[in-house]
Parts: C-alpha cells; structure tokens; sequence
C-alpha cells in the first residue's frame, strides 16, 4: 500500500463528489485534519474507516488501498471481500492478545506481594494495568471509531492521571534518606505536596504533583471541548511530558534509594496517560 497514492485518490474522489475535507470528515466522525493528513499521504485511514470511506467515495475498499479504478467489477467486490475479513479477522486476534496479556499481567502484580518477603506497593501497578485492560477491551467490543474512540483514548489518559494523582497525595510516594550519623541513616516517607522536600531544596515532588493537578485540569477542557481547545490539548500533553520528567528526578539525582514502588507506579501511571494522549491526538 503506498499511503501517498491512496492519499492522492482519497482527494482526487472527494473532489468529484463534490465533497469539501470538512464534508468528508463529518460523514466519517473525524476532524479536517485527518483527512488533510489522509491526503498529503502523512497518514492512513484506521481500518475500521476502510468501508465507511469507499462507499462514501462510490470506490471499493481495493481500490482505495491501490490508489486506482479497477475496471472488473466481480473482481473489486472479491478483493474488498477478501481485504475486510483478514483485517478484521487481525485486528480482532491482535486486541484480545493484547487483552489477555495485560490481564496476565496485571494479575501476576497484584497477588505478588503475597509471595514478596518484604513490604511492597507493587499491587497498585497491578491494579492501573488491569484499569489498563479492561479500558482497551471496553473499547474494542464497544467497536468506537473516528471520534468517540478518541475521546474514549482521552478519558483513559485523564484516569490514569487522576489515579497518579491520588498515589501523590498518599504519604507514601517520596522518600527522603537523612544521615544521622557516619553509618546511620534516617528514612522519611511523605506524600508529593508535604513541605518537608522543600525544606532541603528537593522541589521536584511538588512540581510533579502540581503539574499533575495542571494536565488533569486542562485535560478535562479538552475532553468537554474535544474539537475546539487545541491549545489546551497541547498544555494537558506538555505537562503530563514534563510531570513524567520530574517524577524520574529523584531516581537521577539521589540513586534508587530515593525511590519506591509508588514513586515508580506514579512515574508508570504517567508513560500510560502520555500514550493515551499520543494516541487521541495522533489525528490533530
């Protein structure tokens, strides 16, 4: 498939129906600019897309991946039949894959503190990766495409930071290591937005929660206003970047003893909520 050859057909077929990119757009749920994209030849239609553009386009499912007429119609309607079932028939097989192994996963983490000799918060990984599989399966049965699936990537992302959130208000994310004495040292454990940090100059905890708080904030806008707050979308996937870079300082500027499981399950949370964005706005 040559992405600029469909992409050059996709314009050259909207023009002849008489479609503008924003025409286009609404009959399929996306935004101006994923048709842009489509035909520049900077990206690709999503799969599900395939069949809702070719009978919009008055074309086959064959011809629009070609970039080209097919003269012989039992052969366009073979070829369309052939191409829509190994799609779906892959994409179905590679998301319950995907399902079952995050499940796995997230199941192996939350009952293995059961067979840890020592105190651990890796549950609460366990638990974000299972939100993590149940969101992916709810969207993939549900069949969301275009828009709503985007939205639905966004609202996952903005769960996942809330869930950070929550782990930072806890007393239990950022470790403080005192020497009181040649080889004596005192542990202190307290929540991301405790002062104690800021007494010793260590203001990263902080700005990690308060960035949270910030991605939250104008996450939730752009959810709301999901076509209009460019601006806001690009502030929520700025600070959640950023958040992520600072909650990994401590582990860079003190060595692992400045880190726990939650301080790792927090800096996990966020790779998760910056994928979920990545994903959503991939079409902005």
């Amino acid at each position: 498939m040559d992405a600029n050859a469909t992409g050059r057909f996709i314009a050259e077929r909207r023009r002849d129906k008489g479609y503008t990119q924003k025409d286009l757009a609404d009959k399929l749920m996306v935004t101006n600019k994923a048709i842009s994209r489509w035909e520049t030849g900077k990206g690709f239609p999503d799969t599900s897309l395939l069949k809702p553009l070719s009978d919009i386009l008055d074309v086959s499912v064959g011809e629009l991946l070609a970039g080209k007429r097919f003269e012989d119609v039992k052969i366009k309607e073979q070829t369309d039949k052939i191409i829509l079932e190994s799609l779906n028939y892959a994409g179905r097989m590679l998301a319950d894959t995907i399902g079952i192994i995050l499940f796995i996963i997230g199941m192996v983490l939350i009952v293995s503190p059961l067979f840890l000799a020592s105190k651990s918060y890796v549950w609460i990984l366990g638990i974000a990766i299972l939100i993590i599989a149940f969101f992916y399966v709810y969207i993939r049965k549900k069949g969301y495409a275009g828009k709503q699936s985007d939205k639905a990537y966004y609202l996952f992302a903005i769960v996942m930071q809330g869930m950070a959130l929550v782990l930072e208000l806890l007393p239990i994310g950022v470790v403080m290591v005192f020497a009181a004495g040649p080889n004596e040292y005192v542990v202190e454990i307290c929540s991301y937005f405790s002062l104690l940090p800021l007494g010793y100059a260590h203001i990263t905890p902080m700005l990690t929660g308060v960035l949270t708080i910030a991605a939250i904030c104008f996450g939730i806008i752009t959810w709301f206003h999901f076509d209009q707050s460019q601006i806001c979308r690009k502030i929520a996937f700025i600070c959640s970047i950023i958040a992520l870079i600072f909650s990994f300082m401590p582990l860079l500027l003190f060595g692992t003893t400045s880190m726990n499981a939650v301080s790792y399950v927090v800096s996990g949370v966020f790779i998760f909520s910056i994928c979920g964005q990545a994903v959503a706005n991939r079409k902005k």
